[in-house]
C-alpha cells in the first residue's frame, strides 16, 4: 500500500485561516470587555466663587469756585509838572452862625381837601338855615314817627357837599337827606383860615293829633 503524502502547501492554507479566525475573536472578546468595563464619569466644570463686592454711597460735598482776587490797581506816579506857575495856597475863614436868630419855622397850612371832624376846629359852624323835611305820605299813613339824625360834610362857604344816615327809620331816611342837603352854615375855622368840616343833624318826623 502507498502511504498518503499531503501537499504542504495545502496545510499552511488551513493554518492560516484558522489562526486569522482565533485573531479575530480575541480581538472582538477584548473589544465586547472593554466597552462594558469602561466607567463614565460627568464632569462639571466648577468656576471660582468670586467674592461679593458691597457698593457705598459716598456724598460729594460741592465744589466752591474761589473767586480770582481783583487785580491790585496800578500806583500812580506823581508827574512833575511842567507848569512853572503853581497857584499858592488858599486859607478859607471859618464863619460863625448865630443860631439865636434861627426860629422855627411856621407849621404848614392844612390841605385843600382836608375835611376835619367838629371837636377838632377851633371856630365851630353855626346853623343859619334848617330845612324842615317834608313828611313822606306813606309813612304818615303807617303811622310812623322818630329822629333820623344825618352826619354831613360841610364846605368852605358853609354848604352842605355829603350828607349820609346816622341813625335810620327806612321809610323817613330820604326825606331827612333831601332837607340836610338844603341846610346852611357858617363855615368853621381852622387858625383864622376857613376848612372842611363834618358834623351831626338831627330830624323829627311827629304826627300831629
Amino acid at each position: 500500500m502507498k502511504a498518503l503524502q499531503t501537499d504542504p502547501s495545502v496545510d499552511l492554507k488551513l493554518k492560516y485561516k484558522k489562526t486569522l479566525e482565533m485573531s479575530m475573536a480575541v480581538a472582538l472578546f477584548v473589544l465586547t470587555v472593554l466597552f462594558y468595563s469602561f466607567q463614565r464619569y460627568d464632569v462639571k466644570a466648577t468656576l471660582p466663587q468670586q467674592p461679593e463686592l458691597t457698593i457705598e454711597a459716598i456724598n460729594i460735598p460741592p465744589t466752591q469756585q474761589l473767586q480770582k482776587p481783583p487785580p491790585p490797581s496800578r500806583p500812580s506816579i506823581p508827574v512833575e509838572s511842567e507848569d512853572e506857575d503853581l497857584l499858592d495856597d488858599v486859607t478859607i475863614e471859618e464863619t460863625e452862625i448865630d443860631l439865636s436868630q434861627v426860629t422855627d419855622a411856621p407849621p404848614p397850612p392844612p390841605e385843600e381837601d382836608e375835611v376835619f371832624e367838629f371837636f377838632a376846629v377851633s371856630e365851630k359852624p353855626v346853623l343859619k338855615h334848617k330845612e324842615t323835611p317834608k313828611y313822606p305820605d306813606l309813612a304818615r299813613r303807617a303811622g310812623i314817627e322818630g329822629r333820623v339824625t344825618v352826619m354831613v360834610t360841610i364846605s368852605k362857604k358853609g354848604d352842605v357837599i355829603d350828607a349820609k344816615i346816622l341813625k335810620s327809620i327806612p321809610m323817613l331816611d330820604d326825606a331827612a337827606l333831601a332837607a340836610a342837603r338844603k341846610c346852611k352854615f357858617k363855615p368853621a375855622k381852622q387858625r383864622d383860615r376857613f376848612v372842611k368840616v363834618k358834623m351831626s343833624i338831627p330830624f323829627d318826623f311827629r304826627l300831629r293829633n
